[in-house]
């Protein structure tokens, strides 16, 4: 048995306990029933990305993968209507997500000096402890159990000097992120600390922001690509680069669109690899602290405001929790992801099949 540590568990441990521990599913694993629906328009860009950067269609040609991306976009905005939706918010997604799409197209191939390896590339890895005398000793709870780390990466690319490289894609609905805060992001420096446990030897150069505006297209113009700009053909998949890069940051883009590429360092993730570790310890620790942490950046956005809001009256949370909370079922491993099916892991393998949508794009 082991004891998994999801980054959503160490974001919310780290950003408010009592959210933590009313909604990770090492905990009390509750999460808000919502009958009216959201739109999760940077989920469905993601999944549409996903098909855009297929490796074994990296060498088709972009008007037949383009057609294939859309209904990707269809697909997963289909899915969120069915969980509730409404239809002017399902409309005004698929609208928004389609300009996206088309004004992406027009600019990746100007700055995709890289090949695709990897989509949705899912790892799991036991947290070394950092304190034993034991050689390759394992992080492990009061009761034994192995406390492991698992995540999801976006993209893993490998470019001209054979270096590999993780990539984030973000829809950016305000300011481009700071560049200091991309250098601090711990999510994707543990995606490179923890790459090489998971798959022996493979070092990651560093982490791609693939950053994508929200208001796209306002507008009426999308931005062009450059002509002529060729996509990098297949490479072999090797366990080393050949060239490790020694710029830090390098930052390509227009208004619209931003590639940020950061090398990391090994002994940033040597430390990166000691914090996890101590808020691994911290959170397994028995007889912890749950408290709230409130401020106006918490919990403008939490889903758990109605328990906690109880909680902190000194009353009983249970009949909020009950009428408008449920327990997450158990996870189901979706196809064409590691641990599924194997397409993903195979460079050149045939893509998955795409049923037409319901509702073709026009």
């Amino acid at each position: 048995m082991a004891h998994n540590i999801r980054a959503s568990d160490r974001a919310a441990f780290k950003r408010c306990r009592r959210r933590w521990d009313l909604g990770s599913r090492n905990r009390q694993n509750h999460e808000p029933i919502d009958p009216h629906g959201t739109v999760d328009l940077d989920r469905a860009l993601r999944d549409a990305l996903a098909v855009y950067y297929f490796p074994g269609m990296w060498e088709w040609s972009r008007s037949i993968v383009q057609s294939l991306v859309h209904q990707a976009l269809d697909r997963s905005l289909q899915a969120q209507r069915n969980d509730g939706v409404d239809e002017q918010t399902y409309s005004q997604a698929l609208t928004r997500g389609h300009a996206l799409l088309d004004a992406y197209a027009a600019w990746a191939p100007s700055v995709d000096h890289f090949t695709p390896v990897l989509i949705n590339a899912e790892f799991e890895v036991n947290i070394p402890d950092p304190d034993s005398a034991v050689p390759d000793a394992v992080l492990t709870t009061q009761d034994g159990e192995a406390i492991r780390y698992t995540d999801r990466i976006d993209m893993l690319v490998i470019d001209e000097n054979d270096a590999y490289w993780a990539v984030q894609h973000r829809l950016v609905t305000d300011a481009w992120a700071e560049q200091d805060m991309l250098v601090l992001d711990e999510r994707t420096v543990a995606w490179c600390w923890a790459w090489p446990l998971f798959y022996l030897d493979m070092r990651l150069a560093g982490t791609m922001y693939n950053q994508i505006r929200a208001d796209v297209g306002d507008s009426g113009a999308a931005p062009s690509g450059v002509p002529g700009q060729q996509r990098m053909l297949h490479r072999r998949m090797y366990a080393r680069a050949v060239e490790v890069p020694r710029e830090r940051v390098r930052v390509e883009g227009t208004d619209t669109f931003r590639r940020t590429r950061i090398a990391r360092h090994d002994s940033e993730l040597a430390a990166a690899g000691r914090d996890l570790a101590a808020e691994a310890r911290a959170a397994t620790e028995p007889g912890l602290a749950v408290y709230p942490s409130p401020g106006p950046e918490i919990c403008a956005s939490c889903a758990y405001r109605p328990p906690c809001l109880a909680m902190n009256e000194g009353g009983d949370a249970t009949g909020v929790l009950a009428e408008f909370y449920r327990h997450r079922p158990p996870e189901v491993i979706e196809a064409g992801r590691l641990g599924g099916t194997t397409w993903s892991m195979g460079r050149g393998a045939a893509p998955p099949s795409w049923a037409r949508p319901e509702s073709p794009r026009s």
